[in-house]
């Protein structure tokens, strides 16, 4: 890692480092991610076994994109019984916290006299997607399946990679049961988007994909966006760590180095002010590294990470916020009182480290990458509903609201507007 010393100079790294951290174009992928999209678009199941039979299975038959019954059970019966209670806790844990997100209707007569409200719907239909290749993601499916079923999306499907033997990965099926989604295509990347946005004889459409991808799956939605709603654009896993003189060295250590086995193109910073911090914090790096199984993607890893000795804590809080990490821990005794000074950050962790966040505590952890925390939220309750609202009139509300509306209509030059608005008022 990188050690940068003074607040300007870690300013400036901070500054570009999110340049490369940063969702952008790819002009190459993204030719061949069109070209997939469109051929699903004329050709359907064809064009959807060609690619998938490419990619992943190439002995898969149309009949076996969608996993049967027997697939789903026989994966769960399959699965130790400590997987089972793992995973069924953390549904249990998702549950709790997002029953906790349900966004209420209001409705409220204004002082023009009308009826003025909004009502939340969920989504008829959601596509999620649970990646399957340097590694499957079985919580990923739980923190995108339960936070939709507890929102009350009625249709939910899955799609998932097939491997090279044509089935699904059981860990990832053994979750989607635990979810309750029976609706499960073996398909992956742009090929799954384009047929969750246009639908095939095999395949039904949606109306939102959710979830995280590989590059091409990540194009994919970005192009298909407006056919179809997506969650947003997610890139490599970042991680940002405030800390003070009181933190444990080994324990930020192995933080930054969770988040950084993810893959070679993660990005970790750690902030602080305390030069002893800066300086064991790297230490424990280096010698924890030594002994990970993973040490190669770590040391390619972290060749991009940053630890930022800043002048004060408040500099550390100010350029958090502009790392806008998807997660951030705080180790302070004052942790919680630094957290309200952070308003860029997909999740903060209080002395907490990332993983409890990943797996089991409740808050789903599919967040905001690439320093998108600075508009975008993670996967909530609010990802699945649409907003919409009410307005209800009575004839004298309009007739008191008609002259000002006429004069704003006329500004804009629609006429029409006003003569309909005159015309109810009586």
């Amino acid at each position: 890692m990188r050690v940068i010393q003074g607040t300007a100079a870690a300013r400036a790294a901070i500054i570009e480092a999110n340049q490369g951290r940063a969702f952008s174009a790819n002009a190459p992928v993204e030719a061949q991610v069109k070209a997939i999209c469109e051929a699903i678009q004329l050709r359907g199941d064809a064009a959807l076994l060609e690619f998938t039979r490419q990619f992943d299975c190439p002995d898969l038959e149309i009949e076996q994109i969608r996993v049967s019954r027997a697939e789903i059970d026989a994966a769960f019966d399959a699965l130790p019984a400590a997987a089972i209670r793992a995973l069924e806790r953390a549904a249990r844990n998702i549950e709790t916290f997002h029953t906790r997100q349900t966004v209420p209707d209001w409705s409220f007569t204004s002082t023009d006299g009308a009826l003025l409200g909004q009502r939340y719907m969920p989504i008829e239909r959601v596509g999620l997607y649970a990646p399957n290749a340097r590694a499957a993601y079985p919580s990923t499916v739980l923190m995108l399946a339960v936070p939709a079923r507890v929102a009350g999306v009625p249709h939910i499907a899955l799609a998932t990679p097939a491997s090279r033997d044509g089935l699904a990965h059981p860990t990832i099926l053994a979750a989607a049961k635990i979810a309750g989604i029976e609706e499960i295509y073996k398909i992956g990347g742009a090929v799954a988007m384009a047929a969750f946005a246009y639908g095939t004889a095999t395949v039904a459409k949606v109306d939102k994909i959710v979830g995280p991808a590989n590059i091409y799956g990540t194009l994919a939605k970005k192009y298909l966006y407006g056919i179809v709603g997506i969650d947003g654009l997610y890139g490599p896993s970042d991680a940002a760590i405030v800390a003070d003189e009181g933190a444990n060295p080994a324990q930020i250590a192995a933080d930054l180095i969770a988040q950084a086995e993810h893959g070679a193109d993660s990005f970790v910073c750690l902030l602080t002010a305390s030069p002893a911090i800066a300086r064991e914090t790297q230490a424990q790096v280096t010698a924890q590294i030594a002994s990970s199984p993973r040490a190669a993607i770590l040391l390619e890893s972290l060749q991009n990470g940053l630890i930022c000795r800043v002048d004060t804590l408040d500099d550390a809080c100010e350029l958090c916020d502009l790392v806008a990490a998807e997660h951030v821990e705080i180790w302070s005794h004052d942790a919680f009182a630094l957290s309200a000074r952070i308003g860029s950050a997909g999740a903060i962790f209080l002395n907490t480290p990332v993983p409890l966040g990943d797996y089991i505590a409740g808050p789903s952890h599919a967040l905001p990458t690439g320093a998108t925390a600075r508009f975008a939220s993670g996967v909530g309750i609010d990802t699945f509903l649409k907003r919409t609202s009410l307005v209800g009139a009575p004839r004298a509300a309009i007739a008191g609201l008609a002259d000002d509306l006429e004069t704003l209509a006329l500004l804009e030059d629609l006429p029409g507007h006003a003569a309909a608005v005159r015309r109810a008022a009586g």
